[in-house]
C-alpha cells in the first residue's frame, strides 16, 4: 500500500497522472498527419486512465532490470562526478529521496542534481548508469548535445524538458560505468544547453496531450 510518509511513495504520488521527463518523448514525434505516434496516443491514454483512478501501490516500470542497475550505481556515479567536475555546489536528488518539479498542473520532472536554490537554477544533472558497457562506450564518444540528440533521442527530449522546468543554465549528461578498467573512461560529462526550437514544439506538444488526455477522461 502506498505511504505518504514514505519519499519514494510520494513522489509516485506527485507523478501520478502526470506526463512526465523521463516519458516526455513519447510525444514529441508525429505521425504523419497524426499529431502524435502511436506510443504517445498510448501514453496519453495511460496518464488518463492514471488521472481516474487511486495509486494504491507502487507502479511497475519498464525495463525493471535496467532500472534497478541504474539505481545501484546512481551515488557512486555522483560522487565521481563530483570528483571529476570539482563542481561541490550540485545537489544530488534521487536514490530513497526522489524529488518532483512541476512545469505545470498536468506535467513535471525529476532532476537527478541542481546546482542552485529556488528559482536560481544555474545547471542540473542527469545521471546514467547503463546496465550494458556498449552504452557507455557510445556515450563516450558523444561530442555534443547533438549526438545525443541523434543517438539518443529520448534522453536528450528528458533534459530539454527538464531545462524548462528548471530554467538551469544548462544540464550535465552524465554516464557513468566503474566496470571500465581505465579510471578516466568511466565517467562522461556533457554539456547539454536549451534548444529553445525542441522546447517550443515540446510545449505545444504538451498542451495537445493535456486536451486529448481530458477527452478521454470526458468520454469514459
Amino acid at each position: 500500500m502506498i505511504n505518504q510518509s514514505d519519499p519514494k511513495d510520494k513522489w509516485f504520488l506527485e507523478r501520478y497522472g502526470k506526463f512526465t521527463a523521463s516519458m516526455i518523448y513519447k510525444l514529441v514525434e508525429s505521425n504523419g498527419t497524426s499529431m502524435f505516434k502511436p506510443g504517445g496516443w498510448a501514453y496519453i491514454q495511460e496518464r488518463a486512465i492514471e488521472s481516474m483512478t487511486f495509486l494504491y501501490e507502487r507502479p511497475e516500470m519498464e525495463f525493471v532490470e535496467a532500472l534497478m542497475h541504474g539505481k545501484a550505481y546512481e551515488e557512486p556515479a555522483f560522487f565521481e562526478y563530483l570528483r571529476v567536475s570539482k563542481n561541490n555546489s550540485m545537489r544530488h536528488f534521487g536514490g530513497e529521496n526522489p524529488i518532483y518539479l512541476d512545469y505545470n498542473d498536468y506535467s513535471g520532472g525529476s532532476p537527478d542534481g541542481l546546482m542552485g536554490e529556488g528559482a536560481d537554477i544555474q545547471w542540473g544533472l542527469e545521471l546514467k548508469c547503463p546496465k550494458n558497457p556498449k552504452n557507455h562506450f557510445l556515450y563516450c564518444k558523444m561530442q555534443s548535445q547533438w549526438d545525443l540528440k541523434e543517438k539518443r533521442p529520448e534522453y536528450y527530449a528528458q533534459i530539454q524538458f527538464l531545462l524548462m522546468i528548471t530554467k538551469a543554465q544548462g544540464f550535465h549528461f552524465v554516464s557513468y560505468d566503474e566496470r571500465y578498467r581505465d579510471i578516466n573512461k568511466r565517467l562522461k560529462i556533457l554539456d547539454v544547453l536549451p534548444d529553445k526550437k525542441f522546447a517550443d514544439n515540446l510545449d505545444v506538444k504538451l498542451q495537445m496531450a493535456q486536451k486529448e488526455k481530458l477527452k478521454i477522461i470526458a468520454s469514459f
